[in-house]
């Protein structure tokens, strides 16, 4: 298997099939888990970092966080299970602790718990569920084909905010230093929760984050989790010119890799929220529609392709653990 998450075929014979009684949230393309109390619906996500790297407390609490957002919820509480070695040096942990101490602070949310196992584990071994109170229910239910898909955020944005981080001498030797020191606020950005603030407004039928796998693997997922088709245009996915640049230094294809930060839109006047985004400073636009049958087509002028099943997440080859 790759690294990442397991293909969507394996998924369902392995885990949906084995699951008898199913909530309408457990299947592909479906961020967060819904829970209703009385008059009160919760937002639930979860992330694990699988591979460890300078910085990425942080990134997995924001990744955790943009499910919620995605999903209409506000983050409220995170809750933290982490596996260290036997031999882990108790200083090394308290970094760790310090560290998802002060992103949480900055987000405005509270590590409501944190359970911590020694065992057999080689490195750090982290799952950070965050949990949330809705605002607005999203459901595939709601999707309909010929809905506009509205991508807002550029591709690539959170693999390029993991390797700017991990490799900022060799881009150094690359590039000038103040394109360089650009690059180095990519991380911004890869927070959703304006996004999903402005798309809740104009009434957008369902969200789904681009995370693992890139622009090409979230197509796919939306896809499955109604069970239509999709058709993308590739030349109106926004583009940022930093990610590509670091793309090419380093050889992948930034359609394919870690989009956190990047959401899909699905509304029936996807012109309009582009229309808003971009004006409230939020590169978007309308790169699809959700389509009859089965098809999940990438468009690029003239030639027409078919997408492929999510493989994993190429910027784990690149973290070092």
């Amino acid at each position: 298997m790759h690294t990442g998450k397991i293909s969507e075929t394996a998924y369902k014979r392995s885990v949906l099939k084995k699951i008898r009684t199913k909530s309408q949230d457990l299947q592909v393309g479906v961020d967060v888990a819904h829970i209703t109390l009385g008059d009160v619906t919760f937002v639930m996500s979860s992330n694990c970092i699988l591979k460890w790297f300078e910085g990425c407390e942080k990134y997995y609490l924001q990744k955790s966080l943009n499910d919620i957002y995605a999903g209409g919820g506000i983050p409220k509480y995170i809750q933290l299970q982490i596996n260290i070695p036997e031999d882990f040096e108790e200083k090394k942990l308290g970094k760790i602790i310090k560290e998802f101490d002060e992103a949480a602070e900055k987000k405005d949310v509270l590590i409501h718990r944190c359970d911590v196992y020694a065992g057999t584990v080689h490195k750090p071994m982290i799952h950070v569920a965050a949990i949330g109170q809705s605002e607005k229910t999203f459901s595939v239910k709601a999707i309909r084909k010929s809905m506009d898909v509205v991508m807002a955020g550029t591709v690539a944005i959170g693999a390029a905010s993991i390797m700017v981080d991990l490799y900022e001498e060799k881009l150094r030797e690359q590039f000038h230093d103040t394109f360089v020191d650009d690059c180095l606020k990519i991380s911004e950005f890869t927070d959703i929760r304006k996004i999903t603030e402005v798309a809740k407004e104009y009434n957008c039928a369902y969200m789904h984050n681009v995370s693992d796998g890139g622009i090409f693997a979230a197509a796919w997922e939306l896809a499955s989790a109604v069970n239509l088709g999709i058709e993308i245009d590739i030349k109106k996915i926004p583009v940022w010119q930093e990610v590509i640049e670091i793309a090419e230094v380093f050889d992948y294809n930034p359609y394919m890799t870690d989009g956190t930060g990047a959401v899909l839109i699905v509304t029936k006047n996807g012109k309009q929220l582009a229309e808003e985004l971009n004006r409230q400073g939020i590169y978007a636009d309308v790169i699809g529609k959700i389509t009859s049958g089965k098809d999940r087509v990438a468009v690029n002028g003239d030639e027409k392709r078919f997408l492929e099943p999510p493989r994993g997440d190429v910027i784990y080859n690149f973290i070092r653990c």
